[in-house]
């Protein structure tokens, strides 16, 4: 039953916003702005390089980083990548050149958190000047 249960869960964030449909890519930032600046919040509050981590690097502020990236993060990047894939026909040449960006950034990041890479892409920059409103 727990194994049933979980995986019901992951089906649900790898399908999460994938029926979004929007008209315009002003409502499909209006999604997604939301999304990342709450992930930009986590990470300045609890990432390795927030205030509380660099001021006492013997804290336990990392495992409110962990908790975040699997409960938070990773879920609002599925929300993000599914909708901007549900919506690919608006975005222009640029946004989607930091879509794409933003795939390989969220994709490795996410397997980071199952099964340790040694380096992964960071988040690009250009996709929360293309998608925050």
């Amino acid at each position: 039953m727990l194994h049933e249960w979980k995986r019901q869960h992951e089906e649900g964030i790898r399908a999460a916003g994938a029926d979004r449909k929007f008209s315009t890519l002003e409502d499909l930032k209006q999604y997604v702005a939301p999304l990342l600046s709450e992930n930009k919040a986590l990470w300045k509050h609890f990432g390795p390089q927030s205030e509380s981590a660099l001021a006492d690097p013997g804290s336990n502020v990392h495992i409110a980083w962990a908790l975040r990236k699997i409960d938070r993060i990773v879920p609002n990047n599925r929300r993000i990548l599914n909708a901007v894939e549900a919506n690919r026909h608006l975005p222009g040449p640029r946004e989607t050149e930091a879509a794409v960006a933003f795939r390989i950034h969220a994709s490795a990041f996410e397997t980071n958190q199952y099964r340790r890479l040694d380096t992964y892409p960071t988040f690009p920059a250009q996709f929360e000047e293309c998608f925050s409103k």
